[in-house]
């Protein structure tokens, strides 16, 4: 993904973009998320062909409670570790696991599951459209989910190009 948000992400520091994505993406799956599943089964009580969407959404929003679970205390703790050892010269042991690319190739793989996730449910509302004469609870439905798509890319973009490459060269300068 490129980096085409309203943020220049490539120019912050490794810290302040984890602290983005925990307190602006993972805080949104929380906060927002059970509130766009409950008016999709709404919708649905009207619509029981939205079945397969709110499965996907609901199993969307299950996954990804265990992977920022994960980021937030495996890996994100070890990566502002390394982070802090770089700017204070200090030294720093290699990661329980190993390496940071273990976890990290289990978040990007995580990441690729939940993006073709939303592109199934993407497809299933005709690329975010509402129908003709939808409800208006319809309307926002699908503008929620749209907005939590695009959330969810942005979070994989900050993730996949710019916080795991940093951890990763990162890791290779401090740990020998």
């Amino acid at each position: 993904m490129t980096d085409n948000s309203r943020y220049s992400f490539g120019e912050w520091p490794m810290d302040l973009l984890i602290d983005y994505v925990l307190k602006v993406h993972h805080r949104a799956v929380r906060e927002k998320g059970p509130g766009t599943l409950a008016l999709i089964r709404k919708v649905k009580s009207q619509n029981p062909a939205l079945g397969e969407m709110e499965m996907l959404f609901e199993q969307s929003l299950s996954d990804l409670d265990i992977h920022l679970m994960k980021e937030e205390q495996v890996l994100f703790p070890y990566i502002l570790d390394l982070f802090d050892a770089s700017r204070n010269g200090s030294p720093i042991g290699p990661m329980h696991c190993g390496t940071v690319r273990n976890p990290i190739s289990v978040m990007m793989s995580d990441h690729d599951g939940e993006l073709e996730r939303h592109e199934r449910i993407a497809a299933l509302l005709h690329g975010y459209t509402a129908p003709a004469g939808a409800s208006a609870d319809y309307q926002e439905m699908v503008r929620q989910l749209h907005a939590f798509s695009e959330a969810l890319g942005e979070h994989t973009h900050v993730e996949n190009d710019h916080i795991f490459p940093m951890a990763i060269a990162l890791e290779a300068s401090l740990v020998k």
